[in-house]
Protein backbone atom coordinates (compact mmCIF):
# COMPACT_ATOMS: atom_id res chain seq x y z
CA UNK A 1 0.00 0.00 0.00
CA UNK A 2 2.51 2.58 0.92
CA UNK A 3 4.94 1.87 -1.98
CA UNK A 4 1.09 2.30 -4.26
CA UNK A 5 0.60 5.93 -2.64
CA UNK A 6 4.07 7.23 -2.53
CA UNK A 7 4.12 6.07 -6.71
CA UNK A 8 0.55 7.86 -6.79
CA UNK A 9 1.62 10.88 -4.88
CA UNK A 10 4.65 11.12 -7.00
CA UNK A 11 3.47 10.44 -10.61
CA UNK A 12 3.03 13.77 -12.29
CA UNK A 13 -0.68 14.38 -13.33
CA UNK A 14 -1.31 16.11 -16.79
CA UNK A 15 -2.55 19.80 -16.59
CA UNK A 16 -5.08 20.23 -17.98
CA UNK A 17 -6.83 17.52 -16.08
CA UNK A 18 -9.23 15.10 -18.61
CA UNK A 19 -12.41 16.50 -18.13
CA UNK A 20 -13.24 12.58 -18.14
CA UNK A 21 -11.35 12.37 -15.00
CA UNK A 22 -13.75 13.30 -11.81
CA UNK A 23 -11.74 12.66 -8.90
CA UNK A 24 -13.77 13.38 -5.78
CA UNK A 25 -12.09 13.26 -2.77
CA UNK A 26 -14.37 13.50 -0.28
CA UNK A 27 -16.07 10.26 -0.93
CA UNK A 28 -12.76 8.75 -2.23
CA UNK A 29 -13.73 7.98 -5.70
CA UNK A 30 -12.48 8.77 -9.14
CA UNK A 31 -13.85 8.12 -12.97
CA UNK A 32 -10.34 7.19 -14.38
CA UNK A 33 -9.50 4.00 -15.36
CA UNK A 34 -6.69 3.81 -12.71
CA UNK A 35 -8.69 3.77 -9.58
CA UNK A 36 -11.06 0.57 -10.22
CA UNK A 37 -7.30 -1.21 -11.72
CA UNK A 38 -5.22 -0.49 -8.37
CA UNK A 39 -6.12 -2.93 -5.42
CA UNK A 40 -6.57 -0.70 -2.94
CA UNK A 41 -8.67 1.75 -4.84
CA UNK A 42 -6.43 4.70 -4.64
CA UNK A 43 -5.21 7.12 -8.09
CA UNK A 44 -2.97 9.91 -8.49
CA UNK A 45 -5.38 12.40 -8.37
CA UNK A 46 -7.17 11.12 -5.26
CA UNK A 47 -3.97 11.06 -3.47
CA UNK A 48 -2.68 14.16 -4.60
CA UNK A 49 -5.34 15.90 -4.12
CA UNK A 50 -5.43 15.29 -0.02
CA UNK A 51 -2.98 17.01 2.22
CA UNK A 52 0.07 14.77 2.41
CA UNK A 53 0.01 12.20 5.02
CA UNK A 54 2.67 11.75 7.67
CA UNK A 55 4.64 8.39 8.04
CA UNK A 56 2.60 6.79 10.66
CA UNK A 57 -0.72 6.65 8.27
CA UNK A 58 1.14 3.80 6.78
CA UNK A 59 1.49 2.14 9.96
CA UNK A 60 -1.99 1.87 10.45
CA UNK A 61 -3.24 -0.65 7.93
CA UNK A 62 -3.22 -4.35 8.64
CA UNK A 63 -1.03 -6.58 6.70
CA UNK A 64 -2.93 -8.91 5.00
CA UNK A 65 -1.48 -12.82 3.85
CA UNK A 66 0.71 -12.33 1.07
CA UNK A 67 1.86 -8.90 1.46
CA UNK A 68 5.12 -7.55 1.85
CA UNK A 69 6.74 -8.16 5.10
CA UNK A 70 8.75 -5.18 6.67
CA UNK A 71 12.27 -5.90 8.42
CA UNK A 72 10.48 -7.18 11.56
CA UNK A 73 12.18 -4.43 13.65
CA UNK A 74 9.59 -2.49 16.08
CA UNK A 75 9.65 1.44 15.79
CA UNK A 76 9.73 2.46 19.53
CA UNK A 77 8.66 5.52 18.99
CA UNK A 78 5.34 4.88 17.13
CA UNK A 79 2.70 2.85 18.84
CA UNK A 80 1.63 -0.17 16.33
CA UNK A 81 -0.38 -2.18 18.40
CA UNK A 82 -3.92 -2.69 16.90
CA UNK A 83 -6.81 -2.92 18.99
CA UNK A 84 -9.55 -5.65 17.89
CA UNK A 85 -12.41 -3.40 16.52
CA UNK A 86 -15.35 -3.68 18.87
CA UNK A 87 -18.19 -5.35 16.27
CA UNK A 88 -21.11 -5.38 18.27
CA UNK A 89 -22.76 -2.63 16.35
CA UNK A 90 -21.67 -4.54 13.30
CA UNK A 91 -23.48 -7.60 14.65
CA UNK A 92 -26.47 -6.01 15.91
CA UNK A 93 -26.79 -3.73 13.02
CA UNK A 94 -27.02 -6.93 10.64
CA UNK A 95 -28.80 -9.36 12.62
CA UNK A 96 -31.87 -6.61 12.33
CA UNK A 97 -31.19 -6.54 8.94
CA UNK A 98 -31.37 -10.14 8.84
CA UNK A 99 -34.15 -10.65 10.85
CA UNK A 100 -36.53 -8.15 8.30
CA UNK A 101 -35.56 -9.43 5.68
CA UNK A 102 -36.95 -13.04 7.17
CA UNK A 103 -39.89 -11.54 8.22
CA UNK A 104 -40.32 -10.02 5.01
CA UNK A 105 -39.94 -13.24 2.86
CA UNK A 106 -42.43 -14.57 5.22
CA UNK A 107 -45.14 -11.70 4.62
CA UNK A 108 -44.29 -12.10 0.75
CA UNK A 109 -45.03 -15.41 0.60
CA UNK A 110 -48.36 -15.47 2.34
CA UNK A 111 -49.07 -12.98 -0.49
CA UNK A 112 -48.46 -15.76 -3.00
CA UNK A 113 -51.82 -16.55 -2.55
CA UNK A 114 -53.34 -13.77 -3.50
CA UNK A 115 -52.16 -13.49 -7.05
CA UNK A 116 -52.01 -10.00 -6.96
CA UNK A 117 -50.09 -8.47 -9.96
CA UNK A 118 -49.74 -4.67 -8.35
CA UNK A 119 -48.21 -5.94 -4.98
CA UNK A 120 -45.17 -7.68 -7.15
CA UNK A 121 -45.07 -4.75 -9.59
CA UNK A 122 -44.18 -2.72 -6.10
CA UNK A 123 -41.75 -5.08 -4.82
CA UNK A 124 -39.85 -5.46 -7.94
CA UNK A 125 -40.36 -1.22 -8.85
CA UNK A 126 -38.81 -0.13 -4.75
CA UNK A 127 -36.81 -3.79 -4.65
CA UNK A 128 -35.04 -3.63 -7.52
CA UNK A 129 -31.89 -2.68 -6.25
CA UNK A 130 -31.99 -5.27 -3.58
CA UNK A 131 -32.76 -7.91 -5.85
CA UNK A 132 -30.24 -6.94 -8.13
CA UNK A 133 -27.92 -7.85 -5.08
CA UNK A 134 -29.13 -10.49 -3.97
CA UNK A 135 -28.97 -11.88 -7.64
CA UNK A 136 -25.29 -10.81 -7.90
CA UNK A 137 -24.53 -12.62 -4.34
CA UNK A 138 -26.15 -15.48 -5.00
CA UNK A 139 -24.50 -15.85 -8.20
CA UNK A 140 -21.56 -15.22 -7.40
CA UNK A 141 -21.42 -17.77 -4.42
CA UNK A 142 -23.07 -20.27 -6.88
CA UNK A 143 -20.06 -19.57 -9.58
CA UNK A 144 -17.29 -19.83 -6.48
CA UNK A 145 -18.75 -23.17 -5.44
CA UNK A 146 -18.82 -25.29 -8.80
CA UNK A 147 -15.55 -26.01 -9.54
CA UNK A 148 -15.84 -26.05 -12.80
CA UNK A 149 -16.83 -22.28 -13.65
CA UNK A 150 -14.21 -19.71 -13.64
CA UNK A 151 -14.17 -17.62 -10.78
CA UNK A 152 -16.07 -14.34 -10.91
CA UNK A 153 -13.69 -11.21 -11.06
CA UNK A 154 -14.11 -8.01 -8.87
CA UNK A 155 -14.57 -5.87 -11.17
CA UNK A 156 -17.10 -7.79 -13.43
CA UNK A 157 -20.07 -5.38 -14.11
CA UNK A 158 -22.24 -8.14 -12.00
CA UNK A 159 -20.09 -8.76 -9.19
CA UNK A 160 -19.20 -5.11 -8.66
CA UNK A 161 -21.90 -4.46 -5.70
CA UNK A 162 -21.07 -8.38 -4.42
CA UNK A 163 -17.52 -7.46 -4.52
CA UNK A 164 -17.60 -7.71 -0.04
CA UNK A 165 -20.26 -11.07 -0.02
CA UNK A 166 -18.44 -13.69 1.27
CA UNK A 167 -19.26 -16.71 -0.26
CA UNK A 168 -20.86 -19.70 1.75
CA UNK A 169 -19.08 -23.04 1.16
CA UNK A 170 -21.27 -25.51 -0.87
CA UNK A 171 -22.05 -28.06 2.27
CA UNK A 172 -23.20 -24.95 4.15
Amino acid sequence: FKRDWLHAANTPITVPLNPKYRPDPRRWVCTCPNFVKTRFLICKHLVQSVHPVAPTFFLEGEMEPGDEVGDGVEDDLVDTFCQQLDTRTFQERMLTHVKNIHDFCDGLEYQIQFNDYRMLTVLECNGSSFLRLADNCLSCEQRENLSRSRSPTTWEKGTVSAMFHRARSSSQ
